[in-house]
């Protein structure tokens, strides 16, 4: 276990720069931990792990862990350093970082973007996510957040002193140990106060389930006769398939298509997992998956172009996005008498009215995604 620096020490001492060892004291494997912070865009790739982290680079990991992470302009047409040009990728999250006290910069109005990161910079953006401030550390700041950050067992998994230029997956490890750690003076793991769709477990580790849904490519159509296995675009040997939820073999999975004609599927080539649905729930439980003829298509009267709602086996929907509406328009794929697939969400009140002459109607959903069945047996 990572020793301990003496609460009453007066100076930097020897103990603080030399010596200090971590060893894994938590359940999620590095695999994992590398995982939750990609899907949460903490990191933009899993590669180079044993890389030294710039400055520049750190900024981006940080603010992107921070409540600032959705409302960073990428080019910032005022730079707050001098050696960090406006047109720089990293400007706006340098900007964000300092002004948060995150980071610090230099004296001369310098950030040196491109010097490497140390174990004490990761102590000081990990803690200050957490809510902590100069204030909270009397005497020596260094050595005081060092005590907190190993204190609260943001360490783990960190084999570093306090001098030495941390990697990323050093910083991978700091910062998923802060979002599982409560904030000061909460109650509840940091992570899930930032990402809606993080969760601790009973572990006290993070569950990225939700997280997923970030990452996922889809929906698509697989439909009898097609192969999954050169429908996805990693080895379908070492995915992991789930069908309505369930996990599945492959042969299940083919099984499953041969009987039901079609199935629709979601991928993560992150996590190289394949989401099948039939007919029924999808990805959310208010998300249907379904196969019908269209009876009718409307249009408004005062948009003869663009259509509105659709029958489908005597049942009404309305048209999500310009995708959709263009499917069912006059030039595209889908008419009258056509038997397809679609994905729908449905309706809160179940009404819905246009001015197409046909009056408020009651509205089972509304069509997300739409594909033309046209199954060769």
């Amino acid at each position: 276990m990572m020793k301990r620096i003496f609460a009453t020490i007066l100076v930097i001492s020897n103990a603080l720069f030399f010596g200090t060892h971590t060893f894994a004291a938590t359940t999620a494997g590095q695999e994992m931990r590398t995982q939750v912070l990609y899907l949460a865009d903490i990191i933009t790739n899993d590669n180079f792990m044993n890389d030294f982290v710039t400055r520049a680079e750190f900024a981006r990991m940080v603010v992107k862990a921070s409540k600032y992470k959705d409302s960073v302009s990428y080019y910032d047409s005022i730079t707050a350093f001098s050696d960090v040009d406006s047109s720089n990728e990293y400007s706006s999250f340098i900007k964000i970082a300092t002004k948060e006290g995150y980071m610090t910069s230099y004296l001369g109005g310098l950030f040196k973007p491109n010097e490497y990161v140390t174990y004490k910079d990761l102590t000081r953006a990990c803690l200050a996510l957490l809510g902590y401030e100069n204030s909270d550390f009397s005497g020596n700041q260094i050595a005081g957040r060092y005590e907190m950050f190993c204190s609260l067992k943001i360490n783990d998994n960190i084999d570093k002193t306090i001098n030495d230029f941390v990697t990323k997956k050093d910083c991978v490890n700091g910062i998923y140990n802060t979002l599982k750690t409560k904030t000061k003076g909460g109650n509840s793991a940091y992570g899930t106060s930032v990402f809606k769709d993080l969760s601790v477990n009973s572990d006290g580790d993070l569950n990225a389930t939700g997280l997923t849904k970030t990452k996922l490519e889809g929906p698509f159509i697989l439909k009898r006769g097609e192969a999954l296995n050169l429908a996805i675009p990693f080895d379908i040997t070492v995915a992991n398939i789930f069908i309505n939820g369930v996990s599945q073999t492959l042969e299940q999975t083919m099984r499953e298509l041969n009987n039901m004609g079609y199935l629709v599927y979601y991928y993560n080539k992150t996590t190289k997992t394949v989401y099948v649905y039939k007919e029924g729930t999808t990805l959310e439980s208010s998300t249907m998956v379904k196969k019908g003829y269209v009876n009718h298509i409307y249009y408004s009267a005062s948009d003869t172009i663009t259509p509105t709602r659709v029958q489908i086996d005597l049942a009404y929907y309305t048209l999500s996005g310009s995708d959709v509406k263009f499917a069912f328009s006059y030039a595209g794929t889908i008419h009258v008498g056509d038997q397809i697939i679609f994905i729908y969400t449905k309706s809160d009140n179940g009404n819905d009215s246009d001015d197409s002459g046909d009056g408020a109607v009651e509205t089972v959903g509304t069509i997300t995604n739409a594909y033309i069945y046209n199954l060769n047996y």
